[in-house]
């Protein structure tokens, strides 16, 4: 217990007492439901749902795990043109961190493919809870444990889609002007500082067929990078039968293996995803589960031109 006890505190120091230069922002598993948080170009895409609700429950069993709420819509007001928003609520451990964000794309239609333009407007919450610190030394001067501080900063980001049938592609950077967190800076001689770091993706699929259309088959890559921490990439493999059965399979590199499965009625879509951890915390956690519900606002994406279907 004293050996967690010390390791939890030095966490904590990282926040509070040193500036923090690299950090991941919080992941999904479902990425053809929530390529809007890592692409405002995305919000062009027709066959994404346009309301989606996500909730990620990583590290079950884990004390301070991260937990992910998200509400995100999308809606293209002209051929050329959409818009899309979403909040996003993710804690862990003593942090909380509250993102609104609100994109724009613009369309360049071509005989062949589309090619999207996006922008983000995000505005961020973070919160330190200095109430819930366990300290291994009780008289410790240096973190302040009677108050709790939050603060917010506005940043941006940017993504390019191109799109067809059977095909899509984007680049896109977060946290432009990588914003910087001040905390404790009027209570305490020793202030924690917080400064995001670009985060770049790459993310890729194309989509396999065959000749009636029941089985279709998608292979997806996302890479991700940012600034001192290692290069990420998942290998998603989607399938859907008659476009109503949806099952995936996902390697994310040094991570997990997982496994998704859903369903599709309607209008209306239901996934379920589940993390078994291949990494050292695979001895503290039972693995992380992921639910998502999305809604078309028409009938059918179909009818609405759409391409580049996930499903």
């Amino acid at each position: 217990m004293k050996n967690f006890r010390f390791i939890y505190f030095t966490f904590i120091l990282c926040f509070t007492a040193i500036s923090l230069f690299a950090q991941q922002l919080p992941h999904f598993r479902n990425y053809s439901f929530n390529l809007q948080t890592l692409n405002p170009a995305s919000v062009s895409l027709k066959d994404i749902p346009d309301i989606m609700l996500d909730h990620r429950a990583q590290w079950t069993g884990f004390s301070g795990a991260p937990k992910i709420s998200t509400i995100s819509g999308k809606y293209s007001f002209r051929d050329d043109m959409s818009a899309g928003a979403f909040i996003m609520n993710d804690s862990y451990g003593i942090s909380r961190r509250l993102d609104i964000n609100l994109n724009y794309a613009y369309v360049l239609k071509t005989d062949n493919f589309n090619l999207s333009f996006g922008l983000a407007w995000t505005l961020t919450q973070f919160k330190l809870l200095s109430s819930q610190i366990t300290i291994y030394d009780a008289v410790d001067q240096s973190l302040n444990q009677s108050i709790d501080d939050k603060t917010w900063k506005p940043d941006a980001n940017a993504g390019i889609m191109i799109s067809a049938d059977k095909y899509f592609a984007g680049f896109s950077i977060l946290q432009l002007f990588k914003s910087r967190y001040m905390f404790f800076d009027n209570t305490n001689q020793v202030p924690g500082l917080i400064r995001d770091q670009r985060h770049f993706y790459i993310t890729g699929g194309y989509k396999l067929s065959d000749s009636n259309g029941l089985h279709n088959f998608t292979p997806t890559l996302n890479m991700y990078f940012a600034k001192s921490t290692p290069f990420k990439f998942d290998l998603i493999a989607n399938y859907t039968y008659k476009n109503t059965f949806l099952a995936s399979l996902n390697f994310s590199k040094g991570d997990a293996l997982i496994l998704t499965a859903g369903y599709k009625y309607d209008r209306y879509i239901f996934t379920y995803s589940f993390d078994m951890v291949m990494s050292r915390i695979r001895n503290v956690s039972s693995g992380a589960h992921e639910i998502c519900i999305g809604m078309f606002l028409y009938k059918s994406e179909k009818d609405k031109g759409g391409s580049n279907s996930m499903f």
